[in-house]
């Protein structure tokens, strides 16, 4: 029997070229997007759960509210971590990370240095809490000792040639000689941190060890031991405050913990479990961008609805058939066929039509999956043989996807009555009120997507076009400008002798996120550091030339004097610090701050004073999702990158002679430099990869929703023959029978839009609401996806709609 279901499933393949391509077609784009999907949302739900202990692994994160600046870190102080270890016997143990940012590493025997920044200060127990397989050396020993070092296997390869490099030396910034003492697995690209070089932290045991609790520069991970409620476990966050974080906040402001939350400030810790981090987390200094969960649900929803609308095609293709297939029903229930035979035949039809999608849509993946991989930012492979759930996902979708798409039709054809059939007299109008709300689904669905896609490039748009504050067009970041050492200035001024060149200035301070951020706080003279209007503000050091080099405003005062001994004590305020501090007149008032030592701790007996002699107008330096930070710069070294603004018609000679200078004075080193708006969109690299994917998805849903409109179209042409054919002999024109097959489906759309348009809106007034600069959702945006999609729906229909009006009409009324 069922053979016999296979072969008339493939004569009706057959027969029905055209019908069969549309519907492969389109399920095979909709399982292609789906299983695209589901492998980028495996990979996000993916992350850190290769670790053997993931579960009973957390990070501690901090967040402090202190003289209105609010932060939430993903640091603590050194000493948290080895305090709750030795006071708490629920800590089974525990690791620290400190960045040690970028160094210039080579091997002792290497003449040239490159450039590293995934370098990290490191406990020894980093290799008993997580699971990084070691390949060579102790994993017990490897980081005991002050100036040792454990390295990823693909950087032993690297600078060796060889993995088992225990014993060799590489030599940090042409200063400090590291031995190798373990070599380790590289870590998977499903981890939250990946890091090429582990230095010991003895290494940096004044910063470590120095017990600190006012200071949050260390990740910090605990493992628990086995049955430990994690949850419960944080309310001992309250004993650390009160036993050690409360002495030195009486210290280091001279009010107790009581008296800290009375003034409108909190010191709050919490635990975020290693599995949460990727997709839950967005805490300031993460180790790189985490995913989104928001993202993952947003493309599981279009996944979803892709696969919806390709079987809604398929449902609407099939009824388009039924009228040609009507009498095969009817003879063979003539014949005896009952309907659990016609049902099993049709379902068989529809699997067997789904399981050829499935094919080819295996083959879509394979070819889009690197240009998707690239757009979402993410690894994706198609290893679904090595992921169990993985194959029962796609299998299940598969399945799912040939009984839903068939079960209608099946049902629908299957219900036939012969005699009726046989005649010619069925109708099926009473089905119709179904199909036209598949239709409406369909083209809600593609409106949201279209609207918020819009939505979407319009908050873009905005972000570029927005007033900075300062010039980003032309301007050139050198990295490293320390590793110049006495030929900085020498290497700044012979290029500014070029004509190509207009000015430059040397700070590691930048306008954009990811450069070097430093929070200090200050109060005005006289005023108590607690009580009083105290502020957190970012300290940058820079030189007199940063503030015209970037394009500034100076709206009261002046700017940093040429006089190299001038100004040493002196700030330049942002305006949103001026008015935090209320000033009348800010020029000539001193603020004041802590003095920090060495070793990261405070001495609140030597206060520093800085006299105000300037205000610059506010300028962004970080996203548009969060307000302008009180801000003040100080002139000092700060010797990380030199900036040049240079002539846009001669970009490609600035830039060689820039590098061809550098070769000159800095042989044997790592030269690499950026463009500063290229900075500032990097900002963005999140919503600028939504908005791809978005794209991208949206016209495959228009597409697919188009093959269903086309499919009921093709349907009511067939239906409406002899109505067509009569009104041609009684003189209708084309334009009129196109004009009366077409307004019913116009209609559909109309409806689809005045459903989408709510929906799109209250969405994307949510997304909006991620940032505080944003754009307004105008009229503009539902006049172009209406009139839009209104288009795309015209020209769908009317390729029906005149195929059938130019059809002669002796051929449909020739039976009569």
């Amino acid at each position: 029997m069922f053979r016999n279901y296979l072969k008339i499933t493939f004569r009706n393949l057959w027969k029905n070229k055209s019908y069969s391509f549309l519907n492969i077609v389109g399920l095979a784009i909709g399982l292609a997007s789906c299983i695209v999907i589901l492998l980028y949302v495996n990979n996000e739900l993916s992350y850190d759960k290769h670790h053997e202990k993931a579960d009973r692994i957390a990070r501690v994160a901090s967040f402090i509210d202190f003289s209105g600046s609010y932060l939430e870190l993903a640091t603590t102080s050194s000493p948290m971590g080895p305090t709750l270890k030795s006071d708490y016997v629920e800590v089974e143990d525990m690791v620290r990370f400190r960045p040690r940012g970028e160094f210039h590493v080579r091997s002792r025997d290497g003449d040239t240095n490159f450039k590293e920044n995934d370098i990290l200060y490191s406990d020894p127990t980093v290799f008993n809490v997580f699971t990084i397989p070691v390949i060579h050396g102790d994993p017990e020993t490897a980081l005991l000792e002050p100036y040792t070092l454990a390295l990823s296997k693909s950087k032993a390869l690297k600078y060796f040639g060889k993995a088992n490099v225990v014993g060799e030396t590489l030599l940090l910034d042409d200063m400090h000689s590291y031995r190798i003492t373990a070599v380790y697995e590289d870590m998977p690209p499903t981890s939250h941190f990946n890091f090429g070089f582990l230095l010991s932290m003895e290494t940096n045991g004044d910063e470590a060890n120095n017990g600190v609790w006012l200071s949050n520069n260390f990740r910090t991970y605990l493992l628990f031991k086995e049955g430990t409620d994690i949850e419960a476990f944080k309310q001992n966050f309250e004993t650390i405050k009160k036993t050690y974080i409360e002495p030195q906040l009486i210290d280091f402001t001279g009010s107790d913990l009581e008296g800290f939350q009375e003034a409108g400030n909190s010191l709050q810790y919490d635990l975020q479990p290693l599995s949460d981090i990727h997709l839950h987390s967005d805490l300031i200094a993460e180790f790189q961008p985490n995913g989104n969960i928001n993202y993952v649900f947003l493309f599981s929803g279009l996944a979803a609805f892709i696969l919806i609308l390709a079987c809604i095609n398929f449902m609407n293709l099939a009824t388009a058939r039924s009228v040609k297939r009507a009498k095969e029903v009817g003879i063979r229930k003539t014949l005896g066929s009952v309907r659990k035979q016609l049902v099993a035949q049709f379902f068989t039809e529809s699997v067997l039509l789904c399981i050829l999608s499935f094919l080819i849509a295996l083959l879509l993946v394979e070819l889009t999956l690197p240009y998707f991989s690239n757009l979402s930012g993410t690894t994706l492979a198609t290893n679904y043989f090595s992921d169990s759930s993985l194959i029962f996902s796609i299998i299940s979708i598969v399945l799912i996807t040939g009984l839903l798409s068939g079960s209608y039709p099946a049902i629908m054809l299957s219900g036939f009555k012969p005699i009726k059939v046989l005649k010619g007299a069925f109708k099926l109008k009473e089905k119709s009120r179904f199909r036209s709300t598949l239709v409406v689904f369909q083209f809600s669905v593609s409106l949201v997507v279209i609207i918020g896609l819009l939505v979407i490039n319009k908050q873009l748009d905005f972000i570029q076009n927005q007033s900075l504050g300062f010039q980003k067009e032309q301007t050139v970041i050198v990295h490293d400008a320390y590793t110049l050492s006495s030929n900085l200035e020498a290497y700044k001024e012979e290029l500014l002798n070029e004509p190509e060149f207009k000015s430059a200035t040397i700070s590691s301070y930048l306008p954009v996120n990811g450069f070097s951020m430093n929070d200090q706080t200050f109060w005005p003279k006289g005023q108590d550091p607690v009580q009083g209007n105290t502020s957190s503000m970012q300290v940058w050091l820079v030189d007199e030339d940063y503030i015209p080099t970037l394009g500034m405003e100076i709206v009261v005062g002046r700017n940093f004097s040429e006089d190299r001994g001038a100004d040493e004590n002196t700030v330049i305020l942002n305006e949103a610090l001026a008015d935090r501090f209320g000033f009348e007149d800010p020029i000539g008032e001193v603020i004041n701050t802590f003095t920090q030592n060495p070793d990261g701790s405070f001495d609140n007996e030597n206060l520093r004073e800085f006299t105000i002699i300037g205000v610059v107008k506010n300028f962004h330096f970080r996203s548009l999702k969060e307000n302008i930070s009180p801000l003040g710069l100080f002139k000092g070294g700060s010797r990380g990158n030199v900036i040049f603004k240079i002539d846009a018609e001669n970009a490609s000679i600035a830039i060689s002679k820039i590098e061809n200078t550098w070769a000159e004075m800095a042989p044997g080193q790592p030269f690499s430099y950026s463009f500063l708006d290229d900075r500032f969109d990097q900002m963005y690299r999140s919503e600028n990869r939504v908005s791809n994917l978005v794209l991208m998805f949206s016209v495959l849903i228009i597409v697919i929703a188009c093959l269903g409109l086309f499919g009921l179209s093709a349907y009511s042409a067939e239906q409406r023959t002899k109505e067509i054919g009569i009104r041609k002999v009684l003189g209708a024109s084309v334009a009129g029978i196109v004009s009366l097959v077409s307004k019913d489906f116009i209609k559909l759309i109309l409806i689809s839009f005045f459903i989408a348009a709510p929906v799109g809106y209250f969405i994307m007034q949510q997304w909006l609401k991620e940032f505080t600069y944003k754009t307004n959702i105008g009229v503009d945006v539902f006049l172009i996806s209406g009139i839009g999609i209104i288009l795309i729906a015209s020209i769908t229909v009317s390729w029906q709609s005149i195929k059938a009006a130019m059809t002669n009409p002796v051929k449909s009324l020739k039976s009569e």
